[in-house]
C-alpha cells in the first residue's frame, strides 16, 4: 500500500471518532441534565468547554506541528482525547465532566490541528481535492453515525458509553499513528511566539464567550460588552506583536493573499450558514410536525449523507477544472436550499423536509472540498499547519456564531410576532432568510478568487 493511504487511514481514524464524539455529546444532553440534577444552561458547557478549548488552541498548535513536527503532535493528541474520553466516562459530576471535555478538547485541538496537514503535506497537488474530498466523506459518516449509534447507547447501555466506546478506537489509532506515519520536515531552531499565542487564545476565549452567552446574559449587559472589549483590545495586541516579532505565530502577510484570505472566510460563512440551520430545525421539526427525537436524527442524515457522496466527487472534480467556481456553485446550492427550508409549513411531509435538507447536504458537499483544498495549497508546505490551523479556527468560530446569530434573530422575531405559540412559524422563516443572506455572501467571497497560476506540488 502507498503511504499516502496509509496516512490517510490513519487521519480517518482520529477524524472520524473526533466527529463521531461531537454528534452524540448534543445527543446526550438531555440525558446529562437529568443524571446530574441540572438545568440546559449549565450542561450546554460540555459542548461549548469542548468547542471553546479547540477553537482558541488550534493555531497555536498548528505553529506547534510546524516547528516540532505533525506526526508527534498528531499522535499526542490522540493519545490525549483517548484518556479524556476515560475521564469523561467515570465524572461523578458536571464540573468534573466539563473540565475532562477541555482536557479532551486539548486533544481534539492536536488531531485538527495536524490531521488535513498530514494529508495535504503526502498528496501531490493534484489530487489534493480528491484527498480534502475523503476527508469530507469520514467527516459526514462519523456526523451521521453519531446520533443513531449516541440514542442507541443511551438507551441500552448508559451514557457513559458514548466515552468509553472511545478508548480502544483510540489506542489503535494512537498505535497506528506511532507505526505508519513517517516522520515529516519541520523547520528547526524555531522559537514560539508566546506573546501572540497567548494575547490571540485571550482575544479568541473573550470572542467566543461573549457570543454564546449574548442571548442568555442580553447583549446589551456588562459582561458581554466587556468581553467584547476584552477580545478587541488583545486582537489589536495580537496584530502588533505579530508585526514586531522575529517569528511571529502567524504571518499576517497570509491574509494579503487574495486565495488564503477569500477560502477562509468563505469557510467561515458556510459553517455560520450551516449551524444556524442545525440550532433551530429540530424544535421545528418536534414542535410543528410532531417528530420523535429519533426521527428528528433520521430525517437530518439527509445531509452528511448527501455530502458522504457529493464531497468525493466534487474533490475529484476540483483537480481537473476550476475550483473556485465548484465551491462558489456548491455554497450556492446550501444558499438556495436554506430559502426553501424557510418555507416549509405544518404540512410538510417526511420526504419534502429529507429532499430540502438533501439539497443542502449537495451544496455544502461541493463547496467544502475544492473551498478546503485552496485553503491548503495556498501556503508553503513547511506552514500546513498553520493552514489547518486556520481552517480548523474558521470552522469552530462558524458554529458558534451561527448559533448566537440564528438564536438572536429567532428570539427578536418571536418577540416582534406576539411571543404566541403561532409566532414560532413566522420566527424560524425570519431566521433562515437571515441564514440564507448570510451563506449568500459566501457565494461572493468565493467568486473573488481566482485560480492559482501554479499549483504547488
Amino acid at each position: 500500500m502507498q503511504y499516502k493511504w496509509k496516512a490517510m487511514f490513519t487521519v480517518w481514524i482520529g477524524i472520524f471518532m473526533a466527529t463521531l464524539d461531537g454528534s452524540i455529546v448534543n445527543v446526550a444532553l438531555p440525558t446529562l441534565t437529568k443524571y446530574f440534577m441540572t438545568d440546559i444552561t449549565t450542561i450546554e458547557w460540555v459542548v461549548m468547554a469542548y468547542l471553546l478549548t479547540i477553537t482558541s488552541l488550534l493555531l497555536s498548535l498548528g505553529r506547534i506541528s510546524d516547528m516540532v513536527g505533525r506526526k508527534p503532535v498528531f499522535a499526542a493528541g490522540l493519545a490525549i482525547f483517548t484518556i479524556g474520553s476515560g475521564l469523561c466516562a467515570i465524572a461523578t459530576s458536571e464540573v468534573q465532566l466539563i473540565l475532562y471535555r477541555v482536557f479532551q478538547g486539548i486533544g481534539a485541538a492536536m488531531m485538527m490541528a495536524t490531521g488535513i496537514a498530514i494529508i495535504t503535506h503526502v498528496f501531490p497537488a493534484k489530487e489534493r481535492g480528491k484527498a480534502m474530498g475523503l476527508i469530507g466523506t469520514v467527516v459526514s459518516i462519523g456526523t451521521m453515525a453519531g446520533p443513531v449509534l449516541g440514542g442507541f447507547l443511551i438507551v441500552n447501555v448508559g451514557w457513559q458509553s458514548i466515552f468509553y466506546i472511545n478508548i480502544p478506537v483510540g489506542i489503535i489509532a494512537t498505535a497506528l499513528a506511532l507505526i505508519l506515519l513517517e516522520k515529516d520536515d519541520n523547520t528547526r531552531g524555531q522559537t514560539f511566539d508566546i506573546p501572540g499565542a497567548l494575547s490571540l487564545f485571550i482575544s479568541l476565549v473573550s470572542l467566543l464567550l461573549a457570543l454564546s452567552e449574548g442571548q442568555e446574559l442580553g447583549w446589551s449587559s456588562g459582561t458581554i460588552i466587556s468581553l467584547f472589549a476584552l477580545s478587541f483590545v488583545f486582537f489589536i495586541i495580537f496584530i502588533f506583536v505579530e508585526n514586531k516579532a522575529d517569528q511571529p505565530m502567524m504571518e499576517l502577510k497570509h491574509f494579503r493573499n487574495r486565495l488564503f484570505a477569500a477560502a477562509n472566510i468563505s469557510a467561515l460563512i458556510s459553517f455560520i450558514a450551516m449551524f444556524s440551520i442545525i440550532l433551530l430545525m429540530p424544535f421545528f421539526l418536534e414542535k410543528e410536525l410532531g417528530y420523535s427525537p429519533w426521527e428528528v436524527g433520521i430525517v437530518f442524515m439527509a445531509v452528511p449523507l448527501v455530502m458522504s457522496i457529493s464531497s468525493p466527487v466534487s474533490g475529484w472534480l476540483s483537480d481537473r477544472t476550476d475550483s473556485f467556481l465548484l465551491s462558489s456553485a456548491g455554497i450556492g446550492i446550501a444558499s438556495i436550499s436554506i430559502l426553501w427550508l424557510s418555507f416549509m409549513s405544518p404540512s410538510s411531509s417526511f420526504i419534502d423536509v429529507a429532499l430540502r435538507l438533501g439539497l443542502l447536504g449537495l451544496g455544502l458537499g461541493l463547496f467544502q472540498a475544492p473551498n478546503n483544498s485552496i485553503i491548503m495549497g495556498s501556503l508553503p508546505r513547511e506552514q500546513l499547519g498553520i493552514a489547518a490551523g486556520s481552517l480548523g479556527t474558521m470552522r469552530n468560530m462558524g458554529m458558534v456564531i451561527g448559533i448566537a446569530v440564528s438564536g438572536a434573530v429567532f428570539s427578536s422575531r418571536y418577540v416582534f410576532y406576539g411571543g404566541e405559540e403561532s409566532s414560532f412559524l413566522p420566527a424560524f422563516h425570519d431566521a433562515y432568510v437571515v441564514s440564507a443572506v448570510i451563506c449568500g455572501i459566501a457565494v461572493i467571497t468565493s467568486l473573488v478568487r481566482s485560480r492559482p497560476k501554479s499549483e504547488r506540488s
